[in-house]
């Protein structure tokens, strides 16, 4: 008996996150405003009209100093108006942001949002680094991944181009 319940709500664990999961994609992207690292508000309802990638990483994450560079190259390839990236950092200390752009040799040429208190990954329902949002230009959630693969990279930039495209 005791097995059956134990598998019961593991099924049911599974099919609720499954749920949840596919809730986000498809529905309105949750509005914030914050402040970058450069002070400059960053409020995501007034990028409505733009395809938005919003990166949230921190420095101690492998995988993201993969994506990371990859998301620069796609933001720096688009010299259009309507493309942006926010990435999102979590780290306790603002001297780590620093410290990680010089381990991938690299500035950042658009905002980054220093949010050691963690308020949008928990409104964005983050399990894990990096995790990549991309927004269309109604302000919906298109894409979601965890993580950084060579198949993450391609249903990205996959995604970007057929948004940028509409």
């Amino acid at each position: 008996m005791k097995f059956v319940l134990i598998l019961l709500i593991s099924v049911f664990c599974i099919l609720n996150n499954f749920i949840l999961n596919s809730q986000e994609l498809n529905s309105k992207a949750p509005e914030f405003s914050m402040t970058d690292l450069n002070g400059n508000t960053i409020d995501i309802t007034g990028l409505k009209g733009k395809v938005i990638l919003i990166d949230f990483w921190a420095s101690w994450c492998v995988p993201c100093k993969k994506s990371m560079p990859h998301i620069i190259e796609l933001y720096n390839n688009r010299t259009d108006s309507l493309f942006t990236v926010i990435a999102v950092n979590v780290d306790e200390d603002k001297s780590k942001i620093e410290e990680f752009a010089k381990s991938i040799n690299t500035e950042f040429p658009f905002p980054v949002i220093f949010d050691k208190e963690s308020r949008l990954p928990s409104l964005y329902n983050v399990e894990g680094m990096p995790t990549t949002f991309i927004i269309d230009k109604e302000g919906i959630i298109r894409f979601k991944e965890t993580g950084f693969t060579a198949e993450v990279k391609e249903k990205m930039d996959s995604k970007l181009k057929e948004l940028l495209t509409k």
